[in-house]
């Protein structure tokens, strides 16, 4: 199942005749570890130095969740961008190569210092590309970070409410899911907003939480292994009938979805997280949270997880 839906971008695909016989991928590999040779972060960027919010929220992730790290410097220089100039191609990519060398350095330096694998790539197309190459050739990661190129537009563009009244440390979010990796990649997006979630791996866990915790929202899955979610929703609606809820499936159907409204609850399907971060950020934004104190880092890029 995918978690949340890779990136498109808006350029083409590298086209063949601009590269010609030229190998799409550059590859310098660093030494790895044992704790972190087999799982694996991509992160990808357009441009030849990677963002230093991007480098850090990486080798903090990577640290964290116990991966190597996939660095992949993206330059989508297909035949229209240099067409009129014979030798522009070798030109452009060779100083493209040569300029993301020097700049994952010091990229590879600090994965070293943290003890992770490092591996940097530079392929010659777009990241959608550029990541289909890093699972042919490594296997499915268990992250990938791509920049958003949108996002300082979308932030710029953004006005400061005057009705903000908790601050983020104040706003519980309680996440419950029996699968580890499924909750730790909605708490890692979450985390990105400027939220610690609470995350809970069974109905009692969660329920144990709302005794000691005022919960503001609560993201429940369907199927658990003590009770279902439809279930606990009730239960939650018991202790505090004001905590909005979201019921997350991956099984569902018109008739669960029904009865997820009946509780007054929110439906979504796992493969339609686009609609349930709407709600997410709609439900932050009624409490207090305004989506213009989201950190720069949020606007910047993305975090997608893939299973």
């Amino acid at each position: 199942m995918t978690l949340f839906n890779k990136s498109k971008t808006k350029s083409g695909k590298v086209d063949d005749q601009a590269v010609g016989s030229r190998d799409q991928t550059h590859e310098t590999k660093g030494a790895a570890s044992e704790d972190n040779a087999r799982r694996k972060i991509a992160v990808a960027t357009y441009e030849s130095l990677f963002p230093e919010t991007m480098v850090s929220y990486t080798l903090e992730m990577a640290k964290r969740m116990g991966c190597g790290i996939i660095a992949v410097n993206c330059a989508n220089l297909t035949h229209d961008v240099t067409e009129f100039f014979s030798n522009a191609h070798d030109v452009a990519f060779e100083e493209f190569k040569k300029n993301a060398d020097r700049n994952a350095e010091s990229f590879h330096t600090k994965a070293g210092d943290k003890g992770l694998a490092f591996t940097h790539m530079v392929h010659y197309s777009d990241i959608d590309t550029a990541i289909d190459a890093v699972i042919k050739d490594y296997g499915k990661p268990e992250y990938i970070i791509t920049e958003n190129p949108a996002g300082m537009a979308k932030a710029k563009a953004k006005t400061r409410s005057p009705h903000a009244t908790r601050s983020k440390e104040d706003i519980h979010i309680l996440l419950v899911d029996d699968n580890p990796r499924f909750l730790n990649a909605l708490a890692d997006r979450i985390r990105l907003q400027g939220h610690e979630p609470l995350t809970a791996l069974d109905g009692k866990e969660a329920l144990d939480i709302l005794q000691t915790k005022t919960v503001h929202l609560a993201i429940i899955d369907q199927r658990l292994p003590d009770m279902d979610g439809l279930d606990l929703i009730a239960r939650v609606k018991e202790i505090d009938s004001t905590i909005p809820s979201s019921l997350l499936t991956g099984h569902g159907d018109a008739k669960l979805k029904e009865a997820t409204e009946a509780l007054e609850s929110v439906y979504f399907e796992k493969e339609d997280m686009g609609s349930f971060w709407g709600f997410f950020r709609k439900i932050l934004n009624s409490l207090g949270s305004p989506e213009e104190k989201e950190p720069v880092i949020a606007q910047t890029f993305c975090v997608y997880a893939i299973d």
